[in-house]
């Protein structure tokens, strides 16, 4: 939870600013709490009460209960619980405000109206962001801010809080991805391109043969998305990155997106799916002193520098076999892999050209690399997330993923509550993160 204070003397305004910004932060769909902090004791019991018995008989703590609301009241009968006691007990939300508890160590803003005959807090408080007034004052070393302007001084703690909010999507589409070198059959089938798409009318899938297929199929919706001012994320179930390392060593650059290009500079990738992954591994492979990172290939594709099957010592290479973010998933399949089941590395080496053009399309970012606030977000994912959920849908496997997540995602996006899925540790900044890991309990529960 993030926790932001309003202090200031008495009567400078802080409780009505406390009430206005509960209602200006709590309309833009955030979860706030407030605790306000009192110096002279205070009971919200009365004599005679049921409760009031209660406590007098010795009850640690008392709870009344009515069908809209409950209170607690406890007797802690010692030392006044700190602050961080108190917020410890309550119930997780997007964000605490709280008044008073002017000496404690989290930000906050001041209130101060010269009519109150107070001197400033903020100068000898270095935990003081910002002071909201109504007057003119002196230069201070923090913001000043309009103490009418309610708007503005929420926008103020959201934005020092990290609890900016973009607008919700209003399409989510996901890929099941192939790196087949032949079309896919002519019946939809499994291990062939499906795309899931929700919109706020519901979801949709379509079954693709060939990439060329599924790249202009993708085009097509991305440019009517955008000449209709829709917000789109669109997720690939393909490794955007590669283990800490790998990008600088094929690139000179530290940077999944230099990785990108040089994919899209190498491979080819015909209308009907011939293409040359296997050739373009054994060319990166060929890069290292040490028998390379990739592996695995058809009996029929003999390239020097390429085993058929997995002979790498990757300590020696200097490379981890996985990303950090497999170490979640340890279903997930290593990026390196390019033959027989589970080939995600395949899958990546033919989707990657294809990221490195979407993300040049005018309002675009690529997640975790830039920050998804943009009308255009592309992101890692994996279906398998849901894998209780498809096993129980009685459509292919493959259909069932893409429209089940791009439903789940889309309804966790009209519920903003998208941003806990978009925080990542500092690896997934080079090495990609799947969107959705260490979420799985609230995508199945998007479903219900």
């Amino acid at each position: 939870m993030k926790v932001y204070g309003i202090i200031g003397w008495k009567n400078s305004g802080k409780t009505s600013l406390m009430e206005r910004l509960l209602a200006c932060i709590t309309a833009k769909g955030f979860t706030v709490s407030s605790v306000k902090h009192v110096h002279h004791d205070v009971d919200l019991d009365q004599p005679g009460k049921d409760t009031f018995r209660h406590r007098i008989a010795g009850a640690s703590e008392v709870v009344l209960a009515s069908a809209h609301r409950f209170a607690l009241m406890r007797e802690h009968r010692g030392p006044e619980p700190t602050l961080t006691e108190i917020l410890a007990r309550l119930a997780p939300v997007d964000l605490v405000l709280v008044e008073g508890y002017k000496r404690d160590a989290h930000p906050k803003i001041e209130v101060f109206r010269a009519e109150a005959g107070h001197n400033l807090i903020q100068p000898t408080d270095p935990t003081t962001r910002a002071v909201a007034t109504d007057t003119a004052l002196p230069p201070l070393t923090v913001p000043v801010l309009d103490l009418n302007d309610t708007e503005a001084v929420a926008q103020f703690i959201l934005s020092q809080t990290g609890l900016t909010r973009s607008p919700p999507f209003d399409t989510v589409a996901v890929v099941d991805w192939s790196a087949a070198s032949s079309p896919s059959p002519q019946r939809p089938s499994k291990d062939a391109i499906w795309i899931g798409v929700a919109r706020a009318d519901g979801v949709t899938t379509t079954y693709h043969r060939t990439r060329h297929a599924a790249e202009t199929f993708l085009t097509t919706l991305l440019d009517a998305e955008a000449a209709a001012g829709r917000r789109v994320l669109l997720g690939f179930d393909f490794p955007m990155g590669y283990p800490q390392g790998f990008a600088a060593r094929l690139t000179g650059q530290p940077r999944a997106q230099a990785v990108w290009d040089w994919l899209a500079h190498h491979i080819t990738d015909g209308p009907s799916n011939s293409n040359n992954r296997f050739a373009v591994a054994d060319q990166i492979n060929a890069q290292f002193h040490a028998p390379g990172p990739f592996w695995g290939r058809p009996d029929t594709a003999a390239h020097q520098h390429l085993p058929r099957t997995k002979a790498v010592d990757y300590t020696a290479l200097g490379l981890a076999e996985r990303r950090h973010v497999e170490s979640r998933v340890p279903s997930a399949q290593p990026v390196w892999k390019l033959y027989t089941t589970g080939s995600v590395g395949s899958q990546a080496l033919m989707g990657l050209p294809l990221i490195h053009r979407l993300s040049q399309r005018p309002g675009s970012s690529v997640w975790p690399f830039d920050t998804p606030n943009t009308p255009l977000v592309l992101a890692e994912v994996y279906p398998s997330l849901l894998s209780p959920a498809v096993k129980s849908d009685p459509a292919i496997k493959d259909e069932a993923q893409v429209r089940l997540l791009a439903q789940a995602l889309f309804t966790l996006s009209q519920r903003h509550a998208l941003g806990p899925l978009f925080e990542t540790p500092p690896q997934a900044a080079e090495e990609g993160w799947i969107l959705g890991v260490g979420h799985q309990t609230a995508l199945l529960g998007a479903l219900s």
